[in-house]
């Protein structure tokens, strides 16, 4: 068991280990900050299996008392592993919704801690104590998917809503296993007897450090973050991708409409842009869309000035970055 236990817990560290350093990757070629925000989620979370493994380790060689099974060692590092994990996914949330207010973007973190540190300190040690205190992760799980939920009802861009339903996908695997954590805690904490167990067995202690939900949950982002960082490695970021390369024309037909309404460009802009975007000149784009020299170097002029950009390698850049 304790070998299932290790090799299990191995896979999931390395797992989040290779997310995180592809995460990295793409946000040194894009500089989108999601990237790095998605790197910092996944390197907390193997610091804090890490910490598990440590314990588990330690625990080999040492007689292990049920009396610890409603403990929560090391309360305010596991709080600030907790927060390494929640914030940089909050942040994500809010630069996929446009949300730059400050005090939007910290204040749930604010909040994570000071309840948390209200349970460690002013509850006494028992099982409502521990579940209380890991369920505050939850809730803020379930704080971003209501934020979500509702930014999607009430933004008024049919763009908006939908880029966001191309993310029901992580939406609803996120809601759902958010459920299946909450039920496996009450289900352990609450429900199981510690005493039920046998004292010569270490079962109790790698099952109280674990919630093997909360590990899919993880696994499950460590994919959706793989995939979207190896697509931007893919579609490169320094030069325009190929026209024939496969994929391309589906991201920039997803990219576009967004892309356009953030710098309020026109219909006849959008086409010029995205002939730009296949890495055409001047003079092929006005032989293919059959109209003036003049007027092609008019809408690119238009173009660079209302994205804030000089060149079309800037355009380029800006525009795969999403």
């Amino acid at each position: 068991m304790e070998t299932a236990f290790y090799l299990y817990t191995i896979v999931i560290m390395l797992a989040c280990v290779a997310s995180g350093s592809v995460s990295l990757s793409a946000y040194f070629v894009s500089r989108r900050r999601s990237f790095l925000y998605a790197a910092a989620m996944l390197l907390f979370y193997f610091l804090d299996l890490a910490l598990i493994f440590q314990y588990e380790y330690l625990g080999q060689n040492t007689e292990y008392s049920l009396t610890l099974f409603y403990e929560i060692d090391h309360p305010q590092l596991k709080t600030l592993l907790a927060l390494g994990v929640l914030e940089p996914l909050w942040l994500i949330l809010c630069d996929f919704v446009g949300e730059r207010r400050r005090w939007v973007r910290l204040g749930p973190a604010v909040v994570f801690v000071a309840i948390s540190e209200i349970v460690v300190l002013a509850l006494p040690v028992d099982e409502f104590r521990q579940w209380l205190f890991y369920t505050l992760r939850q809730a803020f799980l379930v704080w971003c998917l209501a934020f979500a939920a509702y930014r999607y009802a009430t933004t008024k861009s049919e763009v908006d809503k939908a880029r966001m339903r191309r993310q029901e996908p992580l939406y609803f695997v996120t809601f759902a296993l958010c459920l299946c954590i909450i039920a496996e805690d009450v289900a352990m904490i609450l429900v199981v007897d510690a005493d039920a167990f046998n004292n010569a067995t270490l079962l109790p202690l790698y099952i109280s450090e674990r919630n093997f939900s909360e590990n899919f949950l993880l696994l499950a982002f460590a994919f959706f973050t793989m995939r979207a960082a190896a697509d931007t490695l893919r579609l490169r970021f320094k030069e325009p991708p190929a026209a024939d390369a496969p994929d391309t024309q589906a991201y920039v037909d997803e990219l576009l409409p967004a892309f356009c309404e953030r710098y309020g460009l026109t219909a006849r802009e959008r086409v010029i842009l995205e002939e730009v975007l296949a890495g055409k000149d001047n003079q092929n784009i006005a032989s293919a869309q059959q109209v003036a020299l003049g007027t092609v170097k008019a809408h690119v002029h238009n173009i660079l000035k209302k994205t804030g950009t000089s060149t079309r390698q800037q355009l380029t850049q800006l525009f795969w970055k999403g």
